[in-house]
């Protein structure tokens, strides 16, 4: 694609990063030219453009990674400056980039729920969830690791005269996978514990399948035990064993999720974070509000207006 359309600019863009918006542009000289793949949950794109542009890209339910060259661009998340010259990450919180002249960028999006899954498939853990902790590259090594995935993945998915599903499968494993590894998180923290590489037992399992599908209802302890095919008191002690945590720690969890998902993709002007809040299983606002800010570093009422 080559345009110099601001409006087919942001849509391009939208393909891979669906939570972006163009809030400012002064002409586009040279055109954009847009190389790019995007399936259900992933996308990747090469670019290059000329302007003076602001851009906003909220991540969503994604993971994304960026790497921008240019002479004068200027990048802000979560209240700090980003050097867009190495790859940076982005998880929950927006992200502002302001350019002008020419730039050439290189983008990639993860869908959560896959960033979740091959992680607890590396480490063996069931119940992590990835947290960044860090936006830039842990190391120079970990960067060249990066970096030559990166390489490997542009050619096969931009560059092949053919491909087959198969070989593009895999090299989306791949990239995410070296995504993982390059950048600080709750991932790389597990695997410097060294913690265990074990299955869940089948009963806690059971428990997890029952609570994920029935949290946002009323549910209670030998509700899940039942589902588990354990009396309540084995339930407690195979789901701590197993988890680290109890079956209601689990339950709030998976509200908490939900309601943050809910809040995300809510209006404003016609949703409220009460009913959001007693749609996903919270009674009571105040100790919703409180475990809300306790988990995600942000009140309910943030999340909903951002």
């Amino acid at each position: 694609m080559e345009t110099r359309d601001v409006a087919t600019v942001e849509e391009m863009w939208q393909t891979v990063l669906p939570g972006t918006r163009i809030s400012r542009a002064d002409g586009i000289q040279p055109a954009f030219v847009f190389h790019g793949v995007a399936d259900t949950g992933f996308g990747f794109c090469d670019y290059t453009i000329g302007s003076m542009m602001v851009v906003d890209t909220d991540p969503g339910d994604q993971m994304i990674v960026g790497r921008i060259a240019g002479p004068r661009v200027r990048a802000t998340y979560r209240k700090e400056r980003v050097d867009t010259t190495v790859p940076f990450l982005v998880v929950d919180r927006p992200v502002e980039i302001a350019f002008s002249g020419r730039i050439a960028g290189t983008v990639m999006s993860f869908a959560r729920a896959d960033v979740d899954e091959v992680a607890r498939r590396l480490t063996g853990d069931d119940t992590l969830r990835v947290r960044p902790t860090g936006h830039a590259p842990l190391s120079e090594q970990r960067l060249r690791y990066w970096t030559r995935t990166w390489e490997y993945g542009r050619d096969v998915l931009l560059r092949a005269p053919e491909r087959t599903p198969l070989i593009e499968h895999q090299v989306r494993s791949l990239l995410l996978e070296a995504t993982l590894m390059a950048f600080p998180s709750s991932f790389t923290e597990a695997l410097a514990a060294g913690r265990p590489a074990r299955p869940l037992p089948a009963p806690v399992r059971r428990a997890k399948a029952y609570i994920e599908a029935h949290a946002t209802g009323p549910i209670a302890l030998a509700d899940i035990a039942q589902a588990a095919r354990l009396s309540p008191r084995g339930l407690q002690y195979a789901f701590r064993t197993a988890t680290g945590r109890t079956p209601m720690q689990y339950v709030r969890r998976v509200r908490l999720d939900a309601a943050r998902a809910e809040l995300r993709h809510a209006d404003p002007s016609v949703d409220t974070v009460a009913a959001i809040a007693a749609r996903c299983g919270f009674s009571n606002l105040g100790r919703f509000a409180a475990m809300y800010r306790g988990e995600f570093g942000e009140t309910p009422s943030t999340t909903l207006r951002s």
